[in-house]
């Protein structure tokens, strides 16, 4: 009622500020604060770079612009950055790329690194390519980067590459990693559904099913592993705890073997929480997530029947936690989904509760008592929001995968194990 009472400039513009109001109290997640306008943007250019890996064959500095061209899989440039504030920044590479083929670039954090590890904050950054190439910039929003002046590496791998800056444009303070008090109480949950692990043996057939469908089409995603069923070397119940456990083994034409469990359960709207300790191991790719009830790999159709993902973890990114959600119009592919990502120091090390809180209203995703990722239904539909039906629970680990092997696969660090102390999955009252 109140747009057929404006009629003038004041109204007008009264009408804008109330809305502008109401978006901002309308924040339910402090892990989704909006950028704010006066936070200024550090640039990095191209040319300022202090040294090189050496394996470059071309350095073109002229114009701002610097060419690189790699001899080898991997070649860098080293910067030094000044990071103002803490927090989880935007990253801008704007570059083309001189061939046909893509290049993949990624930032690597150097500062105070002396454990040895490899820190990439930036994820890949996709150069070139026939959808891509004509592109000013791509961008992704990076990990937590505390404030300081610091040193980066910027990585890119078999390409040939214009770069002309760097970029990073704070979105997300530090106060938005603070953590959120919460309740178990809160919104009068009740459990409906459970799996405790006790006993020892495989896992409850009353509850689980496993899920190897799509193994001989590599789960439509390049992934290395083959899923078993009823093997105890892949998915075993033991002191309390479920173990899914990748091998390095020949089995089935493939080099891994590991297990996929659904749930025989699914549910409509609740809170779904699971408490795992996560493998390491670069190459690994475990991951708590849903799939519509009913839905099975060979159905396809996918993102488009919807897809929430409470956890992922790669290895070659450790202690890194990812939350999604994918559908028709929001996913991967397209660099669009709906995402959240926070730093977990020692997921590896020690159990944490991963939670999923799902409405026809909104998802809300947890690490222990950290909200980071929120999407709240935006009422257009079933092509953003295909999360108004029952899903069900998948635990996994894959090897390798368009994302998984980013940085290759260690053979070494394996065996690898998902460990699962319950699962729990309440519903309103």
């Amino acid at each position: 009622m109140l747009y057929r009472k404006i009629h003038n400039c004041v109204a007008v513009t009264l009408y804008a500020l109330i809305l502008v109001t109401l978006s901002t109290l309308s924040e339910s997640c402090t892990g989704q604060k909006e950028r704010k306008d006066d936070v200024p943007t550090i640039t990095v250019e191209a040319e300022s770079f202090i040294s090189n890996s050496g394996n470059i064959s071309v350095v073109n500095e002229k114009k701002n612009v610097v060419t690189v061209q790699t001899k080898e899989a991997d070649a860098w440039l080293f910067y030094k950055i000044n990071l103002p504030l803490s927090g989880r920044y935007t990253i801008r590479l704007y570059a083309k790329n001189t061939l046909d083929k893509e290049a993949v670039c990624w930032i690597e954090d150097y500062f105070d690194n002396k454990d040895g590890k490899t820190y990439n904050v930036s994820g890949n950054l996709i150069v070139g390519g026939k959808d891509n190439n004509s592109k000013e910039f791509v961008q992704k929003e990076g990990t937590l980067l505390t404030a300081s002046s610091r040193y980066l590496k910027l990585h890119i791998e078999k390409g040939a590459v214009s770069i002309d800056k760097l970029t990073f444009t704070l979105v997300k303070d530090d106060k938005a990693f603070q953590n959120i008090s919460y309740s178990k109480s809160e919104g009068n949950w009740q459990l409906v559904w459970s799996d405790e692990f006790n006993g020892e043996g495989l896992p409850d057939s009353t509850k689980w099913i496993y899920d190897i469908e799509g193994n001989s089409a590599s789960w439509g995603n390049y992934e290395e592993q083959h899923y078993t069923v009823g093997r105890k070397q892949n998915a075993w119940v033991e002191n309390g705890k479920l173990a899914i456990t990748a091998i390095k083994e020949d089995l089935e034409g493939k080099k891994y073997t590991s297990a996929r469990l659904n749930s025989k359960a699914a549910w409509q709207y609740g809170r779904i929480e699971v408490r795992a300790k996560l493998p390491k191991g670069r190459g690994t790719w475990p991951a708590i997530w849903m799939m519509p009830g009913g839905w099975s790999f060979k159905d396809g159709n996918w993102p488009d029947v919807g897809e929430i993902d409470i956890m992922e973890h790669v290895g070659h990114d450790p202690n890194v936690i990812h939350a999604s959600a994918h559908s028709k119009d929001y996913q991967w592919q397209h660099g669009n989904q709906k995402t959240g990502i926070i730093n977990s120091p020692d997921a590896t090390e020690n159990f944490h509760s991963y939670i999923l809180e799902w409405s026809s209203e909104i998802i809300k995703v947890f690490v222990d008592d950290t909200c980071y990722f929120t999407y709240k239904n935006e009422g257009s539909g079933e092509t953003k929001w295909p999360y108004n039906k029952p899903f069900y629970l998948i635990l996994n680990i894959a090897i390798g995968g368009a994302w998984g092997s980013v940085k290759g696969i260690d053979d070494t660090a394996f065996p690898q194990t998902l460990e699962v102390d319950y699962v729990r999955i309440y519903q309103k009252k």
